[in-house]
């Protein structure tokens, strides 16, 4: 399935707050939670420094190279010998040239926009973490000359609505798609009507863009250690049963007892939201088991830090009595290195992820084959200080 583009002719009535004299577009944050697209009002020393802004003729007088050709280098003509284009691009950055993003657009039909498209209704792991992603997301898209923009609605019904009105009539070029569930209509939404998109995950029936995390291997490293230490009654604490990186993790972890010759039915999931408190409380109910299992793995770093603190409440110590491993997206709330002692994780930072997503989506909406446009992330593995032997019956009462 390849993208038919469709030029857009106008930016249409898009969700945009104008200010009298207004002349560039950016975009900041509103209420910590959501982006919009705000107008500036220019003085007077701001006008003056419009009229001087670099222009191709001043690359060229200052490079001596044609004006075309300075065109052609900027733009990533492949005429251009590498001399050459290594000198206008060095001669473009030492005089602050800036493309005319409306000039561009006027050419190209396109505005430089990608949008993600959220309800407000999202879980509270999703909040905890939602001004993190945006930020992480708006800045890995502008270091490709691109404008993020977050567009909340009500409810996930209507998601497919703002997708028409943002790409026919408000001059969106593309969407980011985040939190895939099982099922998930957004992609076949955006497929059959030819709107560019890139997902961060994986949805197995469409053949689309992604940037995903290999999530199957998280769940087969995490359990593995834990199960070569000697653990068989094995916690997982994972995200909703809903969400297809949470079913891969359980199939990863799954394998890692089969390759074993063990029985994945041992295996107890707990699902829901990926937080502190909800990690807390779900090990706390565990834990409290006469059969409590031995080992935890955890699906983040907010279930990780709420696993220190039932085992806290239960008098238990982290490996002696209860060994614990963990996923790290590398939270700026959560470090690694905060936890006493450091846990054995699989670690893949959330930044790498946003900008993996605005490489793809920058070659989407250029015109990329959606089908090649895909790239899995690879887990590091990191051992720390979390897993040990389990206890004997008892040592643990």
């Amino acid at each position: 399935m390849g993208f038919a583009r469709t030029a857009l002719r106008r930016r249409g009535p898009g969700r945009y707050l104008k200010s009298q004299g207004a002349t560039d577009l950016s975009l900041q944050t509103c209420c910590g939670a959501c982006f919009v697209a705000l107008f500036h009002r220019h003085d007077t020393t701001q006008k003056k420094n419009l009229h001087e802004m670099v222009t191709l003729k001043d690359i060229s007088k200052a490079t001596g190279v044609s004006v075309t050709q300075v065109s052609r280098a900027l733009g990533g003509h492949g005429d251009v010998n590498a001399a050459t284009r290594e000198k206008v691009v060095e001669a473009a950055a030492r005089l602050g040239y800036r493309p005319n993003a409306i000039a561009k657009g006027l050419k190209t039909g396109q505005t430089g926009f990608v949008a993600m498209v959220i309800p407000s209704d999202i879980d509270a792991s999703g909040r905890e973490i939602m001004f993190d992603m945006v930020v992480g997301i708006s800045q890995a898209v502008s270091r490709h000359g691109l404008k993020f923009l977050l567009h909340v609605v009500d409810t996930a019904a209507q998601v497919p609505a703002a997708y028409d009105l943002l790409f026919q009539g408000g001059g969106i070029d593309g969407f980011i798609l985040t939190d895939l569930h099982e099922p998930d209509p957004r992609v076949a939404y955006l497929q059959d009507r030819n709107m560019p998109f890139v997902v961060h995950g994986q949805y197995p029936e469409r053949s689309h863009a992604f940037v995903d995390l290999d999530n199957f291997r998280v769940g087969e490293v995490l359990a593995g250690w834990l199960l070569d230490a000697g653990h068989r009654r094995i916690l997982f604490l994972n995200g909703h049963d809903d969400r297809i990186y949470s079913s891969t993790r359980v199939a990863g972890v799954q394998h890692a007892f089969a390759v074993r010759g063990l029985n994945p039915g041992a295996l107890d999931v707990a699902h829901g939201p990926m937080t502190r408190a909800r990690g807390r409380d779900a090990a706390l109910e565990r834990l409290r088991r006469p059969d409590r299992p031995t080992a935890i793995v955890a699906g983040n770093m907010m279930l990780a830090r709420g696993v220190w603190d039932a085992a806290a409440e239960c008098g238990l110590r982290i490996p002696d009595d209860l060994s614990v491993t963990a996923h790290d997206d590398v939270l700026a709330q959560y470090p690694a290195s905060g936890f006493d002692p450091i846990p054995s994780v699989t670690r893949s930072a959330l930044p790498t992820a946003w900008a993996a997503l605005a490489d793809t989506v920058s070659r989407t909406i250029a015109g990329g084959e959606p089908e090649r446009e895909i790239e899995l992330l690879v887990p590091e593995t990191v051992p720390g200080m979390s897993v040990a032997p389990p206890p004997s019956d008892e040592s643990r009462g």
